[in-house]
């Protein structure tokens, strides 16, 4: 019962990296970035993003297609769910960081910090990743967090100001996520690209049969 209750409670924090939960609220914070700052600086977080995304895409890709290992551990599917919280959870706590004083930045940089450390931890413990395909996204999703904060930083200080429709949009998003679980898995899809690029171009050696690859989807 104990180990099906922490299976449960990992899940659940594994469902805050997911896109589902996550890209709403950075949705949220595009339009914080419109409102307070202009539309150019909000355009560049969602280049961010779009950047991000896209290489945790391409790496998923190349991963599947190739078997890659590093340091003697897979590296096939690189974490999205560690590089989108590391991203968007790390770039809310430049933001605090910035805009907020007192207790309340150290809440919320250390919230930001904490719900990273979770959903990282929890791919690990489900089973769902390795620790390199863990750290891999963390570090990708540090990178996109770097080149926001340098963004941010040039722009005219404002205050963070969290409201409570913000904070109530936040919590719907985690319930509905929670409820309903992660529709938006693209991993199953991205095995189909991995398996169509070894058969049009075969960059990673001999092909392995079919069924390796549908006995992973």
């Amino acid at each position: 019962m104990g180990h099906l209750n922490l299976w449960h409670v990992n899940k659940a924090i594994s469902l805050l990296g997911s896109t589902s939960f996550v890209l709403p609220v950075a949705g949220i914070l595009i339009v914080m970035l419109w409102r307070r700052h202009s539309a150019v600086s909000a355009a560049r977080w969602l280049a961010v993003l779009a950047m991000l995304m896209g290489s945790v895409a391409l790496l998923k890709i190349l991963g599947h297609a190739c078997g890659i290992r590093l340091f003697d551990d897979r590296l096939t599917s690189p974490s999205g769910h560690a590089a989108l919280a590391a991203a968007v959870y790390g770039a809310v706590g430049v933001m605090a960081a910035r805009s907020l004083d007192g207790w309340r930045r150290g809440v919320v940089v250390l919230g930001a910090l904490g719900l990273v450390v979770g959903v990282a931890a929890s791919r690990i413990l489900l089973r769902y990743h390795s620790v390199t395909e863990v750290v891999v996204g963390l570090v990708l999703g540090g990178l996109a967090v770097a080149a926001f904060a340098q963004s941010f930083n040039r722009m005219t200080p404002s205050r963070l100001n969290l409201s409570p429709l913000v904070l109530a949009l936040v919590v719907l998003f985690g319930v509905a996520t929670y409820a309903l679980g992660d529709r938006t898995n693209a991993e199953p899809m991205l095995k189909h690209f991995a398996y169509l690029l070894r058969e049009e171009s075969p960059v990673c050696g001999p092909m392995p049969p079919l069924n390796s690859f549908l006995e992973r989807l």
